[in-house]
């Protein structure tokens, strides 16, 4: 680890920095660029490129603690998410909350429509070096939107006394039991999305209503381990959330697909061989 890594390792939260970790993020997007729906195929020329700068986004934050929003909502801060009313136009969340408090509480959704817009222009544009930067960070938001911790304001249990189970979840549990992860994912090849921010919302709330079994399952291996980092509690937690886990991401390998398809047909379907 560089030395520079290192420092802000130490003074900034772990769950702050990470999101599935590197090597969730890596698996979502190759498993997404190897069951793409067979009109864009041809995406998978890109697969190393994708895949490799599909974690860009959290390099960034390392540069720039302004990116963090960009990451999470706390879509259950909103009274209106909770009576099943959420506000998803950012503009009038603004309105009716500030600009600060709107930012302080995350902008992932709409970060991740923005890059989904901006990968539409470039396929019009048949721009490969920004076809490939915007697929890359695509990837990144669609697989945060779909990590329930990134979608609540007890992010890393510091309202329930489970500090630290953001990582526990999203990283230790990933990097130890990653080959089995990756021999269980399934999904379909994804369809067209009509519109994408109710798409983009659907399965942050959907991510949402997984949190319950997660802080239940830390509680429950935490009680039978007697301890949050020994052997005995990772594999208490990990069996009683390695199908959720294995749901998640093989959701957002789906949403993905679902998202590149859509915005190759929002651009007009373009000849992707053409594409340089």
């Amino acid at each position: 680890m560089s030395k520079k890594l290192l420092i802000l390792f130490l003074f900034f939260p772990l769950a702050v920095l990470l999101s599935w970790g590197d090597d969730g993020h890596l698996i979502i997007a190759r498993y997404t660029l190897q069951n793409l729906p067979v009109e864009i195929e041809y995406f998978k020329q890109w697969e190393n490129y994708i895949v490799k700068h599909s974690i860009d986004a959290d390099i960034r934050k390392f540069k720039a603690l302004t990116e963090k929003p960009e990451h999470y909502i706390d879509i259950d801060f909103y009274p209106e998410f909770n009576t099943g009313k959420m506000i998803t136009d950012k503009n009038k969340l603004i309105e009716k909350y500030g600009d600060s408090t709107v930012t302080a509480h995350g902008l992932l959704p709409w970060i991740t429509l923005e890059n989904y817009n901006n990968l539409v222009t470039a396929l019009k544009e048949k721009n490969r070096d920004k076809v490939l930067i915007f697929a890359a960070d695509l990837s990144h938001y669609v697989a945060d939107g779909h990590q329930p911790m990134h979608t609540t304001l007890n992010f890393d249990g510091q309202l329930t006394g489970q500090i630290g189970i953001h990582s526990r979840f999203e990283v230790d549990l990933v990097n130890l039991h990653e080959d089995e992860i990756i021999s269980s994912l399934y999904s379909g090849s994804g369809g067209y999305v009509v519109a994408a921010l109710p798409f983009i919302f659907n399965y942050i709330t959907e991510s949402n209503s997984y949190l319950p079994l997660i802080f239940a399952a830390d509680n429950y291996a935490f009680e039978y381990a007697g301890s949050r980092v020994t052997d005995d509690y990772n594999k208490l937690f990990w069996f009683k959330t390695k199908y959720l886990i294995t749901n998640r991401m093989s959701a957002a390998s789906k949403a993905l697909a679902s998202l590149y398809y859509s915005a190759w047909v929002d651009a007009g379907k373009p000849n992707l061989k053409e594409i340089n």
